[in-house]
């Protein structure tokens, strides 16, 4: 068994002799909600923004700051993509972007870029790290962390976890860690992972076992289906969707049509601003509906006999 003190102690002394840091930060300025989501692949994190600030005064230039080997810079205003220049110095990387559009008041401001350097090897373990200073009080702050596929938190996952989280949970294929936060200006994580022990070859009899199961079971639905007169759903042209907005559809094709609006929060990793923007969207197109369900909302995708009533009383 590892010895789990022993691990610990060299994560401890790593973090503070290289101190790594991918900070990014917009300077004096007020956020409504601050997310990011980090998807961690074997040797890379994969990093996306969606930031709600708020403008007072003429922006033109404006420069926001990342690690030093950040690459695939993106950056969108208000959804439409904005020029960036890109700069590199020692220990950071600079995006100078046009903000001539930025508007009066409150502004959506959407990032990715995908970067090496807040990932560490510490013995047969991964160390994740990264601080994010905002350069101003987030009234909501959010930050999501799926680990890669195939590896999963140590047994005493207390001690690999600064600080700790408000949810872990799984979506099928990965582990997944929630922060959330009220009135902070930074925001500072670490995550200790490992690859799960025996790979996926152990699963494979539990895997040919599920697909004999799926067969009979798609056999016998197919005969008693074949007797009654099928409620299709409406099939979705993709090529007519944004790409949010496919995220939440294809969210909802893999859950029978519908999810409480909670759920499709964890599963898109969007902000909650970004997220009842789309889904507003798809409701004025007809594609879903959302529905009060207790304390919350479900989302359905409209179903195509419910799209031809709606069409025939317009």
């Amino acid at each position: 068994m590892r010895n789990v003190m022993q691990v610990f102690i060299v994560a401890v002394v790593t973090v503070i002799i290289l101190f790594p840091s991918s900070s990014f930060s917009l300077e004096n300025h007020t956020f409504d909600s601050y997310s990011v989501s980090v998807n961690l692949e074997d040797d890379d994190a994969h990093y996306e923004y969606d930031i709600v600030v708020f403008f007072d005064e003429a922006e033109t230039i404006h420069e926001f700051l990342f690690t030093t080997d950040a690459r695939n810079v993106k950056v969108s205003l208000n959804d439409v993509p904005v020029y960036c220049d890109i700069s590199y110095a020692v220990g950071s990387s600079t995006a100078s972007c046009d903000m001539s559009e930025a508007l009066y008041g409150r502004n959506y401001i959407s990032i990715s870029y995908s970067s090496r350097y807040p990932l560490f090897d510490i013995e047969d373990m991964v160390m994740f790290r990264d601080s994010f200073v905002f350069g101003g009080d987030a009234i909501l702050s959010r930050l999501s962390v799926k680990l890669p596929i195939g590896y999963m938190l140590p047994e005493k996952s207390d001690y690999f976890i600064t600080p700790a989280p408000r949810s872990m949970y799984s979506d099928g294929r990965r582990h997944i860690l929630v922060w959330e936060y009220e009135n902070v200006s930074d925001l500072e994580v670490s995550v200790i992972f490992e690859r799960s022990s025996g790979g996926a070859w152990q699963f494979l009899p539990l895997i040919f076992l599920s697909f004999l199961i799926l067969l009979f079971l798609a056999f016998h639905m197919r005969q008693y289906l074949g007797s009654k007169k099928k409620e299709k759903i409406k099939r979705i042209v993709y090529s007519h969707l944004l790409e949010s907005e496919a995220a939440v559809v294809d969210a909802l094709e893999a859950n029978m049509g519908v999810l409480k609006q909670k759920e499709l929060l964890d599963i898109t990793s969007f902000s909650k601003a970004k997220l009842s923007r789309v889904i507003s969207n798809l409701e004025l197109r007809g594609i879903v509906e959302k529905k009060h369900w207790g304390n919350s909302n479900k989302i359905f995708i409209v179903k195509e006999k419910d799209q031809k009533k709606k069409a025939d009383e317009e």
